[in-house]
């Protein structure tokens, strides 16, 4: 199977994806204005819960999805979530009230996860020594396309209005089905026997991977939560300005094109020295770079800051992916990606809702130091975790008594 190929397909199909379904988050809030939410309290708390429908439902699904993978392969959890996605999303340019369009959402949430199939997809077909390299160059195609959809679908509801744009973003999502179904080839199955049976307890057995997952769930609240209220520092910083909105997509979009730049090669140096020992630097390092933003009084040094954080996190992603997957007996990847999946999907529903809360009882440059403390602990905890595993508990204390034994011979 040529790896490199599939890489360039699932790109293409991820950045059509991200493209499509961020193409909707510029006018949410105002769709749902349009439909007679015109009180800015019952707008605000419409807009949190039809944005966050799709996460939960995500994050109940997902383990789901990874036992369709287990037995079907990961090609056609991709075609699954494509048809799904695709058809609910177009179908939401029908919603009449805030209501159904609250429960698409949710619906939705149930078939995704198209991305997240799209890197277990890859974790199975490219060699182990290639696999940081290929996510990390994948990850680039969400980014450009959580970069350049917003961008489209405001120009595009500018133009023809809100409903449109969702039968745009259906269609962009069903048209990823022509690549995958056409190009990408079948990936390999294990054939679920009785003596090969797998199990989510299998799962849950390996304690590397349920460090994993808690990394995964914490990092997603440190990267979502400062995204959620991105705009609001901005306005903290330039005040009620014009350009307001172009000011705050540009500290988000700095981020995602520094992540462009650093995740590919980031995943190569993980190939080379380890995974292992790369993860837990860069988790530290994106810490460190958000720190200073809680100090921050200048918008430049704001941008400064998002970028240098943006090049180390772009290749968090990818070794956490990779580690992942070199944990994963071949029996149960699917449903390890599913946990993987739901673990991602509960910390963007999580990252918003905390960072509102830090910020409500601090202040909004608080929100930068939970993110900063957050990306730093999971790092200590991912490095930790390792040198236990290469370390074994028991023979690291054998020789440390070996060593006091020693000292104490010397002194007498």
């Amino acid at each position: 199977m040529d790896w490199k190929r599939s890489v360039r397909i699932l790109w293409l199909c991820n950045f059509m994806v991200s493209a499509g379904m961020t193409m909707v988050i510029p006018f949410l809030s105002l769709f749902l204005w349009q439909m007679g939410v015109t009180e800015h309290h019952a707008l605000s708390m419409w807009t949190g819960l039809v944005f966050s429908a799709t996460f939960l439902s995500a994050a109940i699904m997902a383990p789901i999805w990874g036992m369709f993978a287990d037995k079907y392969g990961q090609r056609a959890n991709l075609i699954r979530a494509g048809i799904g996605m695709g058809l609910i999303t177009a179908c939401m340019a029908l919603a009449t009230s805030p209501t159904a369009l609250l429960v698409l959402r949710f619906l939705v949430g149930f078939f995704s996860g198209f991305i997240t199939v799209s890197f277990s997809y890859l974790a199975r077909v490219v060699p182990k020594d290639h696999s940081g390299e290929a996510l990390g160059t994948l990850q680039t195609g969400s980014i450009a396309g959580n970069i350049i959809g917003p961008l489209i679908g405001g120009a595009l509801s500018d133009l023809f209005g809100f409903r449109p744009v969702f039968l745009v973003t259906g269609l962009c999502i069903l048209l990823t089905l022509l690549p995958v179904i056409f190009w990408l080839e079948k990936d390999p199955v294990v054939p679920q026997t009785e003596e090969n049976k797998a199990s989510f307890k299998d799962v849950f057995e390996h304690r590397p991977l349920i460090i994993l997952f808690v990394a995964t769930f914490l990092v997603q609240i440190a990267v979502l939560g400062v995204n959620s209220m991105m705009t609001i520092f901005v306005q903290s910083l330039v005040g009620h300005t014009s350009n307001l909105a172009f000011l705050s997509g540009l500290a988000s979009s700095i981020t995602g094109i520094a992540t462009i730049i650093g995740a590919p090669y980031l995943g190569k140096l993980g190939d080379r020295i380890g995974q292992e020992k790369t993860l837990p630097i860069l988790l530290v390092l994106s810490g460190l770079f958000a720190l200073p933003q809680v100090w921050t009084d200048h918008i430049y040094a704001l941008y400064v800051w998002r970028f240098l954080q943006g090049l180390v996190v772009g290749g968090v992603w990818p070794a956490l992916q990779a580690l992942i997957n070199a944990q994963s007996p071949r029996r149960i990847q699917g449903r390890v990606f599913g946990v993987t999946a739901s673990s991602r999907f509960l910390g963007n529903l999580t990252g918003p809702t905390a960072a509102g809360a830090i910020a409500g009882l601090f202040s909004i440059a608080s929100i930068f130091a939970l993110s900063g403390l957050l990306l730093i602990v999971t790092g200590a905890l991912v490095g930790y975790a390792h040198r236990r595993a290469s370390t074994p508990w028991r023979e690291e204390m054998k020789e440390k008594l070996a060593a006091w034994t020693h000292r104490l011979h010397s002194r007498h």
